[in-house]
């Protein structure tokens, strides 16, 4: 009798009284080297076009048989990753470059898109795939950030459970430090910022009053209107006269 081949993880089932005297290295394989894949195995692929079809093969490794597709790679369009029409889990990382999406899809059935640079934990019934994570999962971050710029505009910009530690912005999943930058129309809600207003590039606070650097100048204004200015040169001018020794 011949061997066959199990379904989704295609482990070679050895024929009744085939593989006389070595059956044990068949054993050894579909134990030591395709279960394990299955169970362990973390699988790096770099993708370059719009479609890439995982490889699926009986009784050796292959790429679908892993538990882990990290993709990489530079691409210009999302890409669609064909997995093989079996029951699977995946656990499937997206960083490649580009800022494009990866949709895991069997052919056909409905599919899961993993945003770029984030990771999900997916699963196929052989004919659909679904999203086995309560929430999604960024990986860490290795390179430096870049100081961030929030525009004032008609929507308003929500930063939620962050919290401001110094100069840093640090959270559960990414820690990322702000050393320069501007941050303008900016709604902070649930944070450890409280008592000072920052909005549109200016300290302002509820008496009126509003400090506004530009450029080499420092302007305070009162209820909107300039009424004082310093330069860099630490020259002071104000709209009304300047009282020396007066009382504060």
């Amino acid at each position: 009798m011949a061997s066959t081949y199990s379904n989704s993880l295609r482990i070679q089932l050895i024929g009744t009284g085939d593989q006389s005297g070595v059956w044990g290295t068949t054993t050894n394989t579909n134990l030591g080297t395709l279960i394990e894949q299955a169970i362990t195995g973390v699988q790096s692929i770099t993708l370059s076009g719009s479609t890439y079809t995982l490889t699926n093969l009986n009784g050796i490794s292959d790429e679908a048989r892993n538990a882990v597709l990290i993709f990489t790679g530079s691409l210009g369009a999302n890409c669609t990753i064909i997995a093989p029409a079996a029951n699977k889990v995946y656990i499937v990382q997206n960083s490649t470059t580009g800022g494009q999406n990866i949709t895991m899809s069997v052919g056909s059935g409905s599919t899961i898109v993993i945003p770029n640079g984030q990771i999900y934990i997916v699963y196929t019934d052989g004919t659909n795939f679904y999203s086995a994570s309560s929430g999604t999962y960024s990986p860490a971050f290795t390179g430096t950030p870049t100081a961030p710029t929030a525009t004032a505009g008609t929507n308003t910009t929500q930063i939620a459970t962050t919290a401001f530690v110094g100069t840093a912005i640090t959270n559960a999943q990414n820690p990322v430090n702000i050393t320069s930058g501007t941050i303008s129309g900016v709604t902070i809600t649930a944070s450890t910022i409280s008592g000072t207003a920052v909005t549109a590039n200016s300290i302002a606070n509820t008496g009126g009053w509003a400090v506004t650097p530009s450029g080499t100048t420092l302007y305070f204004a009162y209820n909107g209107t300039n009424v004082a200015k310093l330069d860099s040169s630490g020259n002071l001018t104000a709209k009304a006269a300047v009282t020396a020794y007066g009382t504060v």
